[in-house]
């Protein structure tokens, strides 16, 4: 048990130091929300679902200080989720998080609608548009009416100059933490080539289709972007 806590807090350290490596305002981005959700939400307690809650970062931004929230969190990844499992323990939550492994279909089908839900940093791994736009509409279903949902990810054409510019700005964030500018090319050929990227307006229009309304971009930073919107 002790070797298995000792890997998992490994696996965390790496996993965050690379994430805000990648994204230098990710600690800016979760005190952003949390604010954007506490105007929404108001003083009353309120459920969370979070999509791709492996890792724990919201669990670890949100949970302690919001006590009248509860979450439940869904990732595809044993090994991810065995992270966030970490770190509920590790922050005394487990009476406030539920943890399923695999996607909104795993869900409970007798669970109440949620108060508000998150998708940070999944919707670019997702291959298939029409797979993205089942995931979207899939969380709209388990919301209530009104209810603030929040999308980040990495956004952009592959085949257009737009997104080479900023994926220049994204090389120096590593550059400057210390890797070598091959290393960091082989990162780009291995890994961010391979993402599933959208401009802007098509993510825009995904969630309108999925039904959610008054969307708006509110976060920017290197390749990623966040957008706030609601449901109908």
């Amino acid at each position: 048990m002790t070797e298995d806590l000792t890997f998992n807090s490994k696996m965390a350290a790496v996993y965050e130091k690379n994430t805000r490596i990648s994204i230098p305002t990710y600690n800016s981005l979760f005190a952003m929300i949390q604010s954007y959700y506490r105007v929404q939400l108001g003083e009353k307690a309120a459920s969370l679902l979070l999509i791709g809650a492996g890792g724990g970062n919201e669990l670890s931004a949100w949970g302690p200080s919001n006590p009248g929230w509860t979450f439940t969190g869904v990732d595809p990844s044993e090994e991810m989720l065995k992270i966030a499992k970490h770190k509920v323990v590790e922050l005394g939550l487990e009476s406030r998080v539920s943890l399923i492994q695999g996607t909104t279909d795993d869900l409970p089908k007798t669970h109440l609608k949620f108060d508000a839900a998150s998708c940070i940093l999944v919707l670019h791994f997702i291959d298939d548009v029409q797979e993205k736009l089942k995931l979207l509409g899939s969380i709209k279903d388990k919301l209530k009416s009104g209810a603030p949902f929040i999308l980040v990810s990495a956004y952009g054409n592959h085949d257009e100059s737009e997104l080479q510019a900023r994926l220049n700005v994204w090389k120096s964030f590593w550059i400057d933490a210390g890797r070598e500018s091959s290393e960091v090319d082989e990162m780009v050929r291995s890994a961010i080539t391979r993402l599933s990227l959208l401009p802007e307006k098509q993510i825009e229009e995904l969630l309108a289709e999925s039904g959610f309304m008054k969307i708006t971009r509110f976060y920017s930073t290197g390749l990623f972007a966040g957008w706030i919107c609601h449901t109908e």
